[in-house]
């Protein structure tokens, strides 16, 4: 365990800023000394004082930085791009899978992710890390169990292969989409059809929110854009 002095100083901020982190909740100590009031730290907290360092960097206020930190199975990519969600939902998901078997509670269905924009945060994103289960969140379990919202109309399109080559399937799906009189709704989510340590094999399904405009057809599944 570090006192706060020598926490401040590994994790290079000053000993009056983490008072202020304690204060209003956003990092409490690990523990205090009854007697002192001596703060301690121990150094797996150093992890959670640099996300937070990181996310002031990208402009978010304090009270943004706290509401993110409380989303359980998520974190912030600064972008919608798949250089900048890759390397923030496979942590994620190696997350999920161990809290998951910690608890007992086993899958239900294919892994999904999504996202939601953070209230102006110039396109960063909150990205969700998510599985179907049958079964309550208990008290001590790090993740929720949630329902998410229901899409009345998708357009879908299945990708085949790393995520980090999706831009041209997505495009394809945009691309059907304003053709057949259709507009996109938010940000799609991503359902894993098929998983593997080579991501290669990966098959992953594009489901994008849509609306129709003015003489389309109502449909709330569309066909792969590719298949002709």
């Amino acid at each position: 365990m570090f006192s706060i002095g020598e926490f401040a100083r590994h994790g290079r901020v000053s000993v009056r800023m983490l008072r202020h982190y304690d204060a209003i909740g956003l990092l409490r100590p690990a523990s205090v000394d009854p007697a002192s009031g001596y703060r301690f730290y121990p150094a797996s907290q150093l992890a959670d004082l640099n996300r937070i360092i990181a996310l002031k960097d990208l402009g978010f206020t304090l009270q943004q930085v706290q509401a993110i930190l409380e989303e359980k199975v998520s974190a912030t990519a600064a972008g919608f791009e798949p250089e900048a969600i890759t390397p923030v939902v496979q942590p994620l998901y190696d997350d999920l899978w161990c809290k998951l078997c910690c608890a007992g509670v086993p899958a239900a269905g294919p892994a999904i992710a999504y996202y939601e924009e953070v209230p102006e945060g110039d396109g960063a994103l909150i990205v969700h890390a998510a599985v179907p289960v049958r079964a309550e969140a208990d008290a001590d379990d790090r993740f929720d169990v949630v329902d998410l919202a229901e899409v009345e109309s998708a357009a879908t399109i299945i990708h085949h292969g790393s995520m980090d080559d999706v831009l041209s399937t997505g495009q394809a799906l945009a691309r059907w989409i304003d053709a057949n009189g259709y507009r996109s709704v938010g940000y799609n989510r991503e359902i894993t059809l098929e998983w593997s340590p080579d991501p290669k094999q990966w098959v992953t399904e594009l489901q994008q929110p849509i609306y129709a405009t003015g003489g389309s057809p109502d449909v709330s599944r569309a066909a792969d854009p590719d298949a002709g």
